[in-house]
């Protein structure tokens, strides 16, 4: 009886007045319903009843100013922390820490198969000398693949905001399609490597330099003689991004060898000493060029490799490299060649 008077109080309020409102008020007064009373109160003052406030549950909060947490109703968006490429590739940015000794992407994922316009068998040559000088002859077309992964060591160092990283990259090269020599790896590079990683914040006016990376990193084919290839490098680098482009360079240093050990000496020559990797976002498409460079004036040697990534499908993606130079593996340091590379990828610069 006291709600059916109280609903019937609120639709005439707005033309009471004097004593008809003090009447009013004490029928809401009555009303036992804290919603009922509180819309009773609202309706003869004439005014729009607000919403709940919150009583301590995110359920009676509105949807719209409800915090993103974990603890959020199943369903419920949770806002995303901007980010951006290199943020993500080294968890520079707020919200991107993953923790220690977990895994990531760090260099390409990929198989292509792979046309060569110089194939070398040179190396191989001197293995079997009394052969068919065809018996161990290279095919100029083969497959390649590549894994690489990083791992943080450790988060924070000495409270710098710095970390520790360990990375892992293997390279191979199948002559699947040679079946005269029973389709071998004629080549797989093994990398490791340890660097410490320090986030930076400088503007150079659009391009922001986001981190600095000390490291030691190890590159070997782990073969015997005469086919042993293996170097060390202390290197540096320094990257920074705007936009969707980002931009990095890795100057390195080897550390020398006993002659009597050095399978390798003049790798630098050909090799390089240093490289600078650019890699832009278009859309759903990356491309991507590294240039490696000696340095020199006189003998000026490297290489060039440019790339193109495009969706396929889900996380697939379609891959096209092309290669021009010294060094495209361990085995090839000092010999030039093109190569054209078509396939898929599964992680690439830019994530």
């Amino acid at each position: 009886m006291r709600k059916f008077v109280a609903v019937m109080v609120a639709l005439g309020a707005p033309q009471l007045a004097g004593a008809q409102i003090s009447d009013s008020f004490s029928t809401c007064a009555a009303v036992a319903d804290d919603a009922s009373r509180l819309a009773c109160y609202d309706q003869v003052m004439g005014r729009t009843a607000a919403p709940a406030p919150a009583t301590g549950g995110d359920a009676a909060a509105p949807a719209g100013l409800r915090p993103a947490t974990a603890a959020a109703e199943p369903g419920l968006r949770v806002a995303a922390v901007p980010t951006s490429a290199l943020g993500q590739r080294w968890e520079l940015d707020p919200g991107t820490d993953r923790g220690t000794f977990g895994f990531s992407p760090y260099r390409q994922n990929y198989a292509v198969v792979k046309l060569m316009n110089r194939s070398n068998d040179y190396p191989f040559r001197e293995l079997a000398p009394t052969q068919p000088s065809n018996s161990l002859e290279v095919d100029d077309q083969e497959v390649k693949f590549q894994l690489s992964f990083k791992s943080k060591l450790a988060s924070d160092v000495f409270g710098t905001g710095s970390n520790i990283w360990f990375a892992y990259t293997q390279q191979s090269n199948w002559q699947v399609f040679n079946s005269d020599t029973s389709r071998p790896f004629r080549e797989t590079n093994y990398e490791p490597e340890i660097m410490w990683v320090t986030p930076l914040d400088v503007s150079l006016g659009s391009f922001k330099l986001r981190y600095a990376t000390l490291g030691l990193n190890h590159q070997s084919n782990g073969r015997a003689d005469p086919l042993s290839r293996s170097w060390n490098r202390v290197f540096a680098e320094i990257g920074g991004e705007s936009g969707n482009f980002a931009l990095w360079f890795r100057p390195w240093f080897r550390i020398e060898e006993d002659a009597e050990d050095d399978d390798n000496p003049d790798i630098e020559k050909y090799i390089g000493r240093g490289e600078i990797v650019a890699a832009y976002r278009h859309g759903d498409n990356i491309f991507s060029t590294v240039v490696r460079n000696n340095f020199s004036l006189n003998e000026n040697r490297g290489s060039v490799t440019a790339d193109w990534s495009f969706p396929v499908a889900g996380s697939l993606r379609g891959y096209v490299r092309v290669f021009n130079g010294y060094g495209e593996s361990m085995i090839d340091y000092n010999w030039s060649q093109t190569t054209l590379g078509v396939g898929i990828i599964l992680t690439d610069m830019l994530w």
